[in-house]
């Protein structure tokens, strides 16, 4: 018979665990809110037409019925992601992901705000390129 000997692990680790994180338990439970957000985003829009749209753009069969659980309050069926695009490009609103992203502190980027986003990356990265140029001027003694 061979001795089995126990072994725990006892050195402390500064990785943070699978599970810990900043957020509190349940604060990501936003489906309801989600279901009635989409409600209101269709409000005076023909559902029907707004399944065909969304059936068209994915690919896959969407009846009205179907649409119409998806943004009733039953937790039981929720909308899935290929369709909440579709649905955002239907409606014309971008507010659904403007919500789902609010708790992790994100935001939607609009379209006309693109190129300032471009023109903020390109300043920091010539900043770093000047840094960089300057440090190996200083090291080589170069004016």
């Amino acid at each position: 018979m061979s001795k089995r000997m126990t072994k725990i692990d006892r050195a402390l680790s500064t990785q943070q665990g699978l599970f810990d994180t900043t957020l509190a338990e349940g604060s990501l439970d936003m489906l309801l809110g989600l279901k009635q957000l989409m409600s209101r985003e269709m409000n005076g829009s023909d559902r029907y037409l707004v399944a065909a749209q969304i059936s068209r753009l994915t690919g896959r069969d969407l009846s009205k019925e179907m649409l119409d659980k998806y943004v009733a309050s039953d937790a039981a069926y929720r909308p899935p992601a290929d369709m909440l695009v579709a649905f955002c490009h239907v409606v014309s609103s971008v507010r659904v992901f403007r919500y789902l992203l609010e708790p992790l502190g994100r935001d939607v980027l609009e379209p006309e705000d693109k190129d300032l986003v471009d023109l903020a990356r390109l300043q920091e990265q010539h900043r770093d390129i000047e840094s960089k140029m300057l440090e190996i001027r200083r090291k080589r003694g170069l004016k």
